[in-house]
């Protein structure tokens, strides 16, 4: 090859104009001239870089094979059929970044020798992995929402998938996509919908999105919503349609789910509501009733035969029974309250509420054990009303001739949203049968001969455990006693 010094000034001038680093080269890939574009893209002196291989301007990590790849090239291939080559350059600071290496010949009086035309790729390829992170992103965004994109070219009938539109129809990526491979997939029901809905799109080159139902190979169905775009040619035809299609099955059902829970809710609250107001309202013709009876005894039971008193103490006793159970059922209505939570410290509730009943507690001989208890955020008089009602039930439940035993403890919950709390009796137990019933409302399992009551304090224990978001069962052995468990949310 000839020496770089014999080439014409015009021919080096010509190099110098390129636009791109550009760097002579022969077959072993050694450096016989260096325009001044070298200086600025690898911060080399041109001069200083002659008589060095390329291996210079390649870091070392890279440089030998490249340069071998690039060298073969030359010695083996017609340079007219040489491509693109991308490799990695390395500036004098060290700093590693992608470039592009066209190689093309030079005049005859170069002696052979090769123009390597090198230009920085970084813009190009920092596009390229945005995009590529972009996509990525995308297909996490449609993964997560069960959607996928589409786009269909009327002009061939080809339709094109996304991989999550693969996953949607439950289909494998594999074979030629046409718009009656989507159709197949539409449920017998909506095919007449379906195809009314893209006939109209298409007539009026705009797309109405729709939902409709799917079904899948393996007999599953799904609703889809397809939301798009037309694009049309010079003479207004439509000619693509591009979109996304989402899985809405689960929203559909969670929705359903919302409004049905709404209705029950507004149900709820009006029967809560009307149990308010008619036992408020029932309650003042009671108490003239109660008047009356109480009037009526002073002033003639004097003068009453001993049958008629009878009768007379039966519609008294009655009355009060009333009015106990309406004054009952308006407890439990106004249980659904909206009130402002409070931080409640639960044994001191328990004190309370032992204080409370330490009357009942003496005459019954009964012992309540109690374990520290948790510091909530909660409704403080409707827990004081839930640990009584559960501590008197198990001192009016007691065994004959044993003194009743109460173990009140907690624990924080596995989940770490609350507590769980239990009350142990050793009272007479409840059979298996009943225990799903005892928190329902009027629900006894004992005649008032028997056990006076009204059926309501497991019932207000209910709702005070639901309005703490919590839950509240029992398990029980008749002879044995009984275990309260509730759970607290906070």
């Amino acid at each position: 090859m000839n020496n770089i010094k014999s080439v014409s000034h015009h021919h080096l001038s010509m190099l110098e104009s390129f636009p791109c680093a550009t760097v002579v080269i022969d077959d072993k890939g050694e450096i016989h001239y260096a325009n001044h574009q070298v200086r600025e893209l690898f911060g080399h002196d041109p001069n200083g870089l002659v008589g060095q291989t390329l291996e210079t301007l390649i870091p070392p990590k890279f440089g030998k094979s490249q340069i071998d790849n690039l060298v073969s090239d030359i010695r083996d291939q017609p340079l007219s059929q040489l491509k693109n080559t991308v490799l990695h350059g390395n500036h004098i600071d060290g700093q590693e970044f992608p470039v592009k290496v066209k190689l093309t010949t030079l005049p005859i009086e170069f002696g052979g020798l090769v123009a390597a035309v090198i230009s920085d790729e970084s813009r190009k390829v920092n596009i390229e992995n945005e995009l590529i992170r972009k996509n990525h992103l995308l297909n996490f965004a449609e993964e997560i929402v069960g959607m996928g994109h589409w786009q269909w070219d009327l002009r061939t009938n080809d339709v094109i998938w996304s991989d999550n539109l693969y996953k949607v129809f439950g289909r494998n990526e594999e074979g030629g996509l046409k718009y009656d491979t989507y159709f197949s997939y539409v449920h017998p029901d909506d095919i007449e919908y379906v195809t009314e809905r893209v006939q109209t799109s298409i007539a009026d080159k705009k797309f109405h999105h729709f939902f409709h139902k799917i079904l899948l190979r393996d007999g599953r169905v799904k609703t889809i919503h397809l939301v798009g775009q037309i694009f049309t040619n010079d003479n207004d035809e439509v000619i693509e349609m591009v979109g996304t299609c989402q899985d809405v099955t689960e929203n559909l059902k969670n929705e359903e789910l919302l409004r049905n829970a709404s209705i029950l809710e507004a149900k709820s609250t009006e029967m809560e509501q009307f149990a308010y107001i008619a036992s408020h309202d029932l309650r003042h013709p009671l108490l003239t009733i109660i008047n009356y009876i109480k009037a009526f005894d002073e002033d003639f039971g004097h003068s009453l035969t001993d049958e008629a008193k009878e009768y007379l103490n039966s519609i008294s006793q009655s009355a009060d029974r009333m009015d106990k159970l309406i004054t009952g059922l308006l407890e439990y209505a106004r249980l659904s309250q909206k009130k402002q939570r409070e931080t409640v410290d639960c044994n001191e509730v328990v004190k309370d509420v032992i204080k409370d009943l330490s009357a009942t507690i003496e005459k019954q001989d009964a012992r309540i054990i109690t374990d520290p208890l948790p510091v909530i955020d909660g409704y403080e008089m409707e827990m004081h009303q839930l640990f009584q009602n559960i501590i008197l039930n198990a001192i009016k439940f007691r065994k004959k001739k044993i003194t009743p035993v109460i173990h009140i403890k907690s624990q924080k919950m596995e989940t770490g949203e609350g507590y769980l709390f239990e009350i142990n009796d050793n009272g007479i137990g409840i059979p298996e049968k009943d225990l799903g019933k005892i928190f329902s409302i009027f629900r006894r399992l004992h005649e008032n001969e028997e056990f006076e009551g009204y059926g309501l304090g497991l019932a207000n224990c209910k709702k005070i455990v639901e309005l703490h978001h919590g839950k509240i069962w029992a398990q029980s052995e008749v002879g044995i006693g009984s275990s309260f468990y509730f759970t607290i949310k906070t």
